[in-house]
């Protein structure tokens, strides 16, 4: 059971000895806290500190537990020493607002000291076993470009410059959310950018990871590519970053005029397999990835990361096993759970995700095979959506590239979804707006006649009431039968605000419910809106699972 016990740590400064720069190593007392020896110190001794643990019994108990110490600063040069810090922090980053902030690196004297001030703020550290750690207590949002400096008592130094605070996000999954603005000139070849504006990025690729894949078997401590590196989003960066990406940090800075820092994790073609840790593969019994090979992207573009704290996740994925065997589409949703679930794990708290559920890729995609199993995929990912707190699902496949256009993987409306999204996390995270009005409509209960001769489906999230696109209040889209890719279409009709009544054919019976289970959707195929504009998501429930 966890307790919580209130720790009093008096901070006695002491003499320093700075030895650690001469090959000679200090006792050091190392916090639960930290990595290192870390400790955040100030001019003046801290009165107490309250920290959380865990206790085998139910008895709070009080524990007095020495801190480390820190005297004066003091500098003794050694040429031979090295201080390293990782290229996750640097010029132009975005550190998390209302969270401690984390700093870590590594050097070749333990012993030594690590100082560094930001905000005028002081953190103090030791070398231990070549790492450090230094903790900053958390700050407020600033768009003022602030400084930050670490050094070490061997005379190294490392400054970065035009530094925010504000909301870190992370782009994950594959190439909907790695594909950059510029792959759209005629759409958005005309926006106004301002790279004077609180919005950072850092744009990783998976062209580099698929190159160098034979460097990155392993989860990895740093960013893979020294060109990735932080940047102000002037017209030449944020054309050459992530759209969705781009467009979610432009609306929620405008909305909030809190600072934005996005990162893309995304990989194109990446499978579930290439973008989780090594740990979820050995549990499901994966040996293989697609262009990488499992775990790689993970290691590559996501790992890094876990440094940092970042403020939420947004995903776009499924089309890679949309285009393989049913059978492994079928277990996207267990996947696509344990995913999320781990890294949570990894970055150490429950972050909000936002998962896009797959846009419509057209018929061409369909018979060319590449979405062969879009149906599965989306069905699956409201189911795993069901599962998980935390977890939005965002429907798109109305939001699809049409059948004129060249490109029918990667739709073009970006801006339509990222103002989709934008208006879900900014009810949901900012306080701005109303949640349900910003949320799709879903199923919440379902229930079969007497009779058995139909469904009354009700659902959350209808706003003023429920439309049909297609004949008033009579829309297309539901289905019958045991296998959501055989379903016999019903007719519905809308028979209050936020119920449709089902009718179940009889040469079915009732045996599963589905909306929206095509691979390839029209505005014919699913017609059932909230009064906000938003689609109900494709959903299939089995025939056991209904009340």
């Amino acid at each position: 059971m966890k307790r919580i016990i209130c720790v009093f740590l008096a901070l006695v400064f002491t003499a320093a000895c700075a030895s650690g720069c001469s090959g000679e190593t200090q006792p050091v007392q190392t916090s639960e806290k930290t990595t290192g020896a870390a400790q955040t110190v100030t001019d003046e001794p801290t009165a107490e500190v309250t920290t959380e643990t865990e206790t085998e019994t139910e008895t709070e108990t009080e524990t007095e537990t020495e801190a480390e110490t820190f005297g004066e600063f003091i500098v003794e040069p050694d040429e031979t020493a090295e201080l390293s810090v990782p290229r996750v922090y640097a010029d132009h980053m975005v550190l998390q607002r209302d969270a401690e902030i984390s700093v870590k690196g590594t050097s070749n004297k333990d012993g030594a000291q690590i100082r560094g001030t930001f905000m005028d703020e002081a953190a103090r550290a030791k070398v231990v076993d070549g790492k450090w750690e230094l903790i900053f207590s958390a700050k407020p949002a600033t768009a003022e470009p602030q400084t930050m400096l670490i050094e070490d008592s061997c005379g190294n130094t490392v400054t970065f410059e035009d530094v925010l605070v504000g909301d870190v996000w992370v782009m994950g999954g594959q190439s909907n959310n790695e594909i950059t603005l510029n792959v759209f000139p005629s759409i958005y070849g005309k926006m106004q950018f301002d790279e004077n504006r609180p919005i950072r990025l850092l744009m990783q690729s998976a062209r580099y990871v698929i190159d160098h894949q034979k460097e990155i078997k392993t989860a990895q401590e740093d960013i893979v590519n020294p060109a990735w590196k932080w940047a102000r989003a002037t017209r030449s960066e944020a054309y050459n970053f992530s759209a969705l990406g781009y467009l979610l940090a432009d609306t929620l800075n405008a909305e909030t005029g809190v600072p934005v820092g996005v990162i893309c994790v995304a990989a194109a073609g990446a499978l579930l397999t290439e973008l989780m840790p090594k740990k979820l593969t050995k549990e499901f019994n994966y040996r293989t990835g697609g262009l990488v090979g499992i775990n790689r992207h993970y290691n590559a573009l996501t790992a890094p990361f876990h440094k940092i704290k970042i403020k939420g996740y947004v995903f776009f994925q499924g089309e890679a096993e949309a285009g393989g065997l049913p059978a492994t589409a079928y277990n996207y949703g267990r996947d696509i759970n344990a995913l999320f679930t781990e890294l949570r794990y990894k970055w150490g708290f429950d972050f909000p995700i936002y998962n896009i559920q797959l846009c419509d890729y057209s018929e061409k995609s369909v018979k060319s095979g590449q979405c062969a199993q879009a149906d599965i995929i989306r069905a699956q990912q409201f189911e795993a959506y069901k599962k998980l707190d935390g977890v939005r699902l965002i429907p798109s496949y109305d939001l699809g590239p049409g059948e004129s256009y060249s490109d029918y993987m990667h739709s073009p409306r970006k801006k339509e979804l990222a103002d989709r999204l934008a208006k879900l996390v900014l009810a949901d995270v900012y306080g701005k707006g109303d949640a349900e009005q910003a949320l799709a409509p879903e199923p919440v209960e379902i229930t079969l006649s007497e009779d058995e001769t139909y469904y009354t489906v009700k659902f959350a999230n209808t706003g003023d009431g429920l439309v049909s696109k297609g004949e008033e209040n009579r829309p297309v889209g539901f289905g019958v039968g045991s296998d959501l890719k055989k379903l016999t279409p019903a007719s519905a009709e809308i028979i209050s605000k936020d119920t449709v009544k089902v009718y179940v054919p009889a040469e079915t019976g009732p045996s599963g419910l589905g909306y929206a289970c095509k691979s390839h959707l029209t505005a014919d195929d699913a017609q059932l809106y909230n009064s906000n504009d938003l689609p109900v998501p494709a959903f299939f429930i089995p025939a056991d699972t209904a009340e």
